[in-house]
């Protein structure tokens, strides 16, 4: 009974969901911390819901490769589903080339945090309906 509470596609997408959002967190907070660091890039999650879609979609196909020196393209599978650090190279705010907007990371901090309270609080709500369910209140 427990792997069935552990072990199904909801909880799976929110525990991948709520690991997205602390990896972003560390990159947004190293962003912060590197402000002032001359050339420094700012770096960033791909867009990790869209990859999600992908995965979840029984339309996208995922290539076979025969050796494994092959390029691996396609759709990921759900359990190889990882958060990608992107770095944005191609913008420069200010005149010692450094792409970190300070105003732009507090208001992405936050909506990140917005977004991994939400998840936290429905994993959170999952547990607890089957507590209250085991308990029979």
């Amino acid at each position: 009974m427990i792997t069935q509470l552990t072990n199904n596609q909801y909880l799976n997408i929110l525990t991948k969901s709520v690991d997205n959002a602390a990896y972003r967190h560390k990159l947004l907070v190293n962003n912060v911390a590197n402000v002032n660091t001359p050339g420094y890039k700012r770096r960033d999650v791909a867009d990790f819901q869209k990859e999600l879609r992908e995965t979840m979609s029984k339309t996208s196909f995922k290539a076979s490769t025969d050796n494994p020196r092959h390029i691996q393209f396609g759709r990921l599978s759900f359990d190889e589903l990882r958060p990608r650090t992107i770095v944005l190279e191609q913008t420069s705010y200010r005149n010692d080339k450094s792409s970190v907007d300070i105003d732009l990371e507090m208001a992405e901090m936050s909506k990140n945090g917005l977004r991994y309270q939400a998840y936290t609080q429905k994993v959170n709500g999952y547990f607890k309906s089957y507590k209250e369910l085991l308990q029979g209140e």
